[in-house]
C-alpha cells in the first residue's frame, strides 16, 4: 500500500476556487472593453515545440502563426542525437552533450568532416531542412538554439593542437577531459564561419540564434562560470571577455549575412559570468548575454516555457500539463520590456491548451491571481462545461503546487530526472549489501548510471552524479515532506478528476497521475532506504539475540524492511500500470539499442520484474545486518527471467 500522510491546512480550500471565480465573473456588471494587446511591445515572437513528424511541426508552424508567431524554433531534442559522442566505455558525461545540437557537428566545415559520421549530420539537416521549407511556405523565419563552443572530439586536438580551447568537463561528473574549441584562435572562428555559412544556405530563413555555454560539454575560454574554474589557451588569457563574446559573435553573424540577407541576432545565456551586464556594453545591437542586450543593457528577451526534457518537472512522467505555470509566465513576461517573446510548448501532449491560454491572455489580459482564475475556468469551462470547470482548476492547481515543491528538490536535474533515471532508482534493486550483486544482478541498469565516480558510490543509492544532496537525516527527512505532500495534492487531484464527466481525456491525465505517483514514491523510498542502510552499516545496530523480543522485533531493522516492501509493491503498481497503456505515459528509448543514461529503455517492465525478483532473493539478508550468524548461510541465487 502506498504511504501518504495529510499535508498542513494551507493546502485546504476555505472557499473554492469554482466560487471564487464566480465571484470574479460577476464583481462587475458592465461588460468588459477591450483592451490593447497585452504583447504588442515584443515585434519578434518566437514559437518553440518537440515535433515528433514533419506533419506535427507544420501543424505546430502553422497555429502558431495564427497566434501572432514570427519565427519557429527549429530545435528540440527531437532531433536526432549524436549517440557516437559516448566514446570512452565508463565516462559518462557526453551523455549531457549527445542531445545537444552544435554547429561543427550538424553542418561541419570540410576541415572537421571526417572526425564526425556523416550520416549524423545528413540526418540533422534531412530535419532541419524540410522545416525551414515549411517556414518558407508559411511566410515564418527561423530560431536556431544550440550548445556553443561545444566538445570536440580528442582526435581533432591531437591534429589541430591550438584548436584546444578550456576543460569544460564536470570535474564530478566525468572521467575524461573534455575540451571545447579555442574561439580566440582565428583558424577556430573560421571553423564557426564556415559551418554558419553552411547551415545560413541550408535555412536562410534563420534569424535569431541561442547559445547555451559553460554548461552540457559547452564552454568559452577563461570564463568565470567554467566547472573547472577559469582556463584555457594560455596565449589568450589577458583577452577581455567583452572581446571574445563580440568577436564570436560577429563572426557568426557576418558569415550568415554573406550567404542571404538579413539580420542575425544572438544571445548566449547560462553564461554565468559574474558581471554580464557589463559586458553587454561592449556588444552590438542584437546581441545580447545572459539577457542584457548591447550596447544598451536592456533585457535582450522574455521566455515563456521551456523546450528541454531538463526543464519538465515530471520528466520521465509525460503529459501532466502546466496550465497554472504557463498562465503566470506570460503575465511576466507581459510586464517586459525585451522585444523578443519566446513561447516554448516542450510538452507536446497540451499545445492546444498553451495556445488557448495565449491567444485569451491576448484578448483579456490578467493581473494578478484572482484574474488568472478567471481566465483558467474560462479555459477550463471550454473542456469539461460550465459545472466542472471549478472543478478542472482545482485539478490544475494541485498539480501546479506539485510542480513547485518539485522545484524545491533541483539541483542540476529534479530528483525525478537524476535520481529515477540517471541513477536508475526505478530499474535498481533496493537490497541491504548492494556490493554483493552479481554482474549478472546489475547489468541491466549498471551501464545507464550517469556515475563518474567509485564503484562504492555507483552502489549508493543516495549519490547522485557525485554530489549528496539529500545526505543525512535532514536530507531526508525534508525531501520525504516535500514527496508526502506531492503525493497528496496528486491524490487530491485525482479525486477531483473522479467527480467531472467521464471522458477519455480525464482518464489519460488520471493515468498519468498516477504513473507519476509511483516515480514520487520511488524517490522517498530510494532516500529512505539509502538512509536507513547508513543507519545499520558496520554493525552499529547490533543486538544480543539472548532475548525474544530483540529478535522478532528491531525497530530499524523492521523500518528498512518495511521500506523495501513499499518499494517491491510500487514497483508491481507500476509494472500494472504500464500495461498496454492508451497513450505514452512515461519516456522510454525506442528502438532498445538507443537506450541510455538520459532515457529509460522500451523493456521498462522487464527491468521492473527483475527488479522485484532479485530484491526478494535477497530478502533473508536483511537479517545480517544485525545478527552475524545469519551470514553464514548461503542464499539461493536469484531465479532468471
Amino acid at each position: 500500500m502506498l504511504h501518504s500522510h495529510s499535508p498542513s491546512s494551507i493546502l485546504r480550500h476555505k472557499i473554492s476556487i469554482a466560487a471564487l471565480a464566480a465571484l470574479c465573473l460577476t464583481a462587475s456588471g458592465s461588460q468588459a472593453q477591450p483592451v490593447a494587446n497585452p504583447l504588442a511591445q515584443f515585434r519578434s515572437r518566437i514559437f518553440g515545440c518537440h515535433a515528433e513528424t514533419p506533419a506535427a511541426f507544420e501543424n505546430f508552424a502553422r497555429r502558431a502563426k495564427q497566434s501572432g508567431a514570427t519565427h519557429i524554433v527549429l530545435t528540440a531534442e527531437d532531433l536526432p542525437w549524436a549517440y557516437w559522442q559516448i566514446d570512452t566505455p565508463g565516462d559518462p558525461y557526453p551523455a549531457w552533450a549527445m542531445s545537444n545540437v552544435g554547429l561543427l557537428k550538424v553542418v561541419p566545415p570540410a576541415a572537421l568532416k571526417s572526425y564526425f559520421p556523416e550520416a549524423y549530420s545528413k540526418a540533422v539537416a534531412d530535419i532541419i531542412r524540410p522545416r525551414c521549407q515549411v517556414l518558407r511556405k508559411l511566410g515564418l523565419k527561423a530560431a536556431f538554439t544550440s550548445f556553443e563552443p561545444q566538445i570536440l572530439p580528442e582526435r581533432v586536438y591531437q591534429d589541430h593542437p591550438a584548436w584546444r580551447g578550456p576543460q569544460v568537463d564536470h570535474p564530478l561528473r566525468s572521467r575524461v577531459p573534455r575540451f571545447a574549441p579555442n574561439i580566440d584562435n582565428p583558424e577556430v572562428l573560421d571553423l564557426y564561419r564556415e559551418s554558419m555559412s553552411n547551415f545560413a544556405t541550408m535555412c536562410p530563413e534563420l534569424e535569431i540564434l541561442s547559445l547555451h555555454t559553460n554548461d552540457s560539454g559547452s564552454g568559452i575560454n577563461w570564463s568565470g562560470g567554467l566547472y573547472q574554474g577559469p582556463n584555457g589557451s594560455s596565449p589568450a588569457r589577458d583577452r577581455k571577455m567583452y572581446q571574445r563574446y563580440h568577436g564570436f559573435f560577429a563572426a557568426l553573424r557576418d558569415s550568415a549575412q554573406t550567404v542571404r540577407p538579413g539580420p542575425l541576432e544572438i544571445d548566449a545565456e547560462w553564461v554565468r559570468e559574474s558581471m554580464p551586464e557589463l559586458i553587454a556594453t561592449k556588444l552590438d545591437a542584437g546581441m545580447a548575454i545572459a539577457n542584457f542586450e548591447g550596447p544598451s543593457g536592456k533585457p535582450y528577451k522574455a521566455d515563456v516555457g521551456f523546450l528541454l526534457d531538463y526543464f519538465y518537472p515530471f520528466y520521465p512522467a509525460l503529459g501532466i500539463p502546466l496550465p497554472v505555470r504557463y498562465l503566470e509566465e506570460l503575465e511576466q513576461a507581459s510586464a517586459s520590456k525585451a522585444p523578443r517573446l519566446f513561447y516554448l510548448t516542450g510538452d507536446r501532449f497540451h499545445s492546444d491548451l498553451y495556445f488557448q491560454i495565449l491567444d485569451s491572455f491576448t484578448k483579456s489580459p490578467t493581473h494578478g491571481e484572482v484574474e488568472r482564475l478567471r481566465l483558467l475556468r474560462q479555459i477550463a469551462a471550454a473542456q469539461v462545461g460550465e459545472g466542472g470547470a471549478g472543478t478542472l482548476v482545482d485539478v490544475w492547481m494541485a498539480i501546479h503546487r506539485i510542480q513547485r515543491d518539485i522545484d524545491l528538490l533541483n539541483y542540476g536535474g529534479t530528483i525525478f530526472y537524476i535520481g529515477s533515471v540517471h541513477q536508475r532508482w526505478l530499474t535498481r534493486p533496493f537490497v541491504p549489501f548492494p556490493g554483493e550483486l552479481t554482474e549478472d544482478e546489475t547489468g541491466y541498469y549498471r551501464p545507464f548510471q550517469f556515475q563518474a565516480r567509485s564503484e562504492e558510490r555507483a552502489r549508493d543509492i543516495g549519490d547522485l552524479q557525485g554530489t549528496r544532496q539529500y545526505q543525512g537525516l535532514g536530507g531526508m527527512a525534508v525531501s520525504s515532506s516535500l514527496l508526502v505532500r506531492m503525493s497528496g495534492d496528486l491524490e487530491r487531484a485525482r479525486g477531483w478528476i473522479k467527480t467531472l464527466p467521464k471522458s477519455a481525456a480525464m482518464d489519460i491525465l488520471d493515468l498519468r497521475l498516477r504513473v507519476f505517483r509511483t516515480l514520487i514514491e520511488n524517490a522517498r523510498n530510494g532516500l529512505e532506504f539509502q538512509y536507513l542502510l547508513e543507519l545499520t552499516q558496520n554493525g552499529r545496530l547490533q543486538r544480543p539475540v539472548e532475548f525474544q523480543e530483540d529478535l522478532t522485533d528491531i525497530t530499524q531493522w523492521r523500518m528498512i524492511k518495511d521500506v523495501a516492501r513499499r518499494e517491491v509493491d510500487n514497483t508491481l503498481a507500476l509494472i500494472g500500470l504500464l500495461h498496454s497503456p492508451p497513450a505514452p505515459v512515461l519516456d522510454l528509448a525506442y528502438p532498445p539499442a538507443k537506450e541510455n543514461i538520459r532515457v529509460l529503455g522500451p523493456d521498462l517492465t522487464d527491468q521492473l520484474r527483475r527488479k522485484v525478483k532479485i530484491m526478494m532473493a535477497h530478502w533473508e539478508d536483511y537479517e545480517r545486518l544485525f545478527d552475524e550468524e545469519a551470514g553464514q548461510v548461503k542464499r539461493s541465487p536469484t531465479p532468471r527471467d
